[in-house]
C-alpha cells in the first residue's frame, strides 16, 4: 500500500478501500496539492499548456491504476514527477518522428521543433501508413515511430537491414504518391 505522499501518510486513506473509490479520493487529493507543480514541471519540459495539462492528467491516471492493482507507491509526489517527465519525453519524441517523417514525404516541417501548424497534415501521413501492406508499415513505425535503427528494425521484423530500409523507402514512396507530394529523390 502506500506509505507517503508529499510529507503526508495516505495509509489510512487506502486502508478504507483500495477500490476505484479508495485510489480516486487518494489521487484527488495527491491532483489538488500537486497539479499546479506537475504543470511548471511539464512546461518547464518544453510541453504547451493543453500537453502539459494532458501529461499532468494522464500522470494522475496511471497512478490510479497502479493504486487500484494495489501496488505499493512510496512517494507519490515522485512518482507522479517521474510520470510526467516521462510523457513529456514521449510527447518529444513524437513530435521529433512526426518531424522526420514530415521531412522524409516532402512535406514542409512547419514551426520550430517540427510541430505542423496543421496537425490535419501529421493525422493523413500517419493514416496513409497504415493503408500500406503490413511490412511497409511496421518498417516505417518500428524506424520512425520507435526510433529503431534500419539494423534493430530488420532484426525485429526477421528480415535484413537493407530489406527493412527497402520496405520503408517503398512504402515512404507510396504514401507520398497517396498524399500527391512529389517524389523528392531517394529515401536513405
Amino acid at each position: 500500500m502506500l506509505s507517503a505522499v508529499g510529507g503526508a501518510n495516505l495509509s489510512g486513506m487506502m486502508d478504507r478501500s483500495i477500490g476505484s473509490t479508495g485510489a480516486s479520493g487518494a489521487v484527488g487529493e495527491l491532483y489538488a496539492r500537486h497539479a499546479t507543480a506537475l504543470y511548471a514541471l511539464g512546461r518547464r519540459l518544453g510541453l504547451d499548456e493543453d500537453e502539459a495539462w494532458d501529461a499532468v492528467q494522464e500522470a494522475h491516471v496511471r497512478l490510479w491504476r497502479v493504486l487500484s492493482e494495489g501496488q505499493e507507491v512510496r512517494d507519490c509526489r515522485a512518482w507522479l514527477a517521474a510520470a510526467t517527465y516521462r510523457l513529456a519525453m514521449d510527447q518529444h519524441r513524437l513530435a521529433r518522428r512526426v518531424g522526420e517523417l514530415r521531412r522524409r514525404l516532402g512535406a514542409s516541417s512547419g514551426p520550430a521543433g517540427g510541430r505542423s501548424g496543421d496537425p490535419t497534415d501529421a493525422l493523413a501521413a500517419w493514416a496513409a501508413v497504415d493503408a500500406l501492406p503490413v511490412r511497409q508499415r511496421a518498417a516505417i513505425y518500428l524506424h520512425y515511430r520507435l526510433d529503431l535503427t534500419y539494423e534493430d528494425v530488420g532484426r525485429a521484423m526477421g528480415i535484413s537491414p537493407g530489406a527493412a530500409r527497402v520496405s520503408a523507402s517503398r512504402g515512404l514512396a507510396a504514401v507520398r504518391a497517396g498524399l500527391g507530394i512529389p517524389e523528392k529523390g531517394v529515401v536513405e
